[in-house]
């Protein structure tokens, strides 16, 4: 399992890449160009309940992988992300259920406040103080997981904070795109 750990990494990081890349030009369209008629806004409104499923899925598979498959502990704020993730896949899951469109705000909220966590761990993990909610590595207690253990770091930018973010950024801006495209 080590040797594809790897190659695991770089495929999420390049992953991860294309997912910021999708956000920009998601962002990009809802700035310059918010036209009804929009390819582009149209078809992320179309699929925002499926990608975001599918985003939300995939982040919490992933997250699983690393703690139980390859036994990356997570650390507080790693945990305080996973409350905002776990849900959104069930929100998103019952949306493409019931097809009410009464996640959206509840949704929003989750990612939010995961980003916000999110920037946090991000500085914390770059030589930021530690904090309230992050264990400083005491050798007598080998339990604790310091939040500036670096497990993923590719690319010099692409760690799990970072990962985290750019889901929870996908989600908001997938999410404001319905809201704006549902309004016009």
């Amino acid at each position: 399992m080590e040797e594809y750990i790897d190659l695991i990494n770089k495929s999420l990081s390049i992953g991860t890449i294309l997912l910021q890349l999708i956000i920009i030009l998601l962002i990009s369209n809802l700035i310059f160009d918010r036209s009804r008629n929009n390819k582009t806004l149209l078809f992320f409104k179309k699929y925002t309940f499926h990608l975001g499923f599918l985003v939300a899925l995939g982040a919490v598979a992933i997250s699983l992988f690393y703690s139980e498959i390859v036994g990356y502990p997570p650390c507080e704020l790693c945990w305080i992300q996973r409350i905002f993730l776990y849900p959104q896949l069930v929100l998103f899951g019952m949306e493409l259920y019931k097809k009410e469109r009464s996640i959206i705000d509840f949704s929003l909220a989750f990612a939010s406040l995961g980003s916000i966590v999110s920037l946090y761990h991000i500085y914390v993990e770059n030589g930021g103080t530690l904090g309230l909610a992050c264990a400083t590595l005491n050798p007598e207690n080998s339990n604790e997981i310091s939040c500036a253990v670096r497990y993923i770091y590719e690319f010099g930018f692409v760690s799990m904070p970072v990962m985290a973010l750019t889901l929870s950024l996908f989600i908001i801006s997938i999410l404001l795109n319905y809201k704006y495209m549902s309004r016009i």
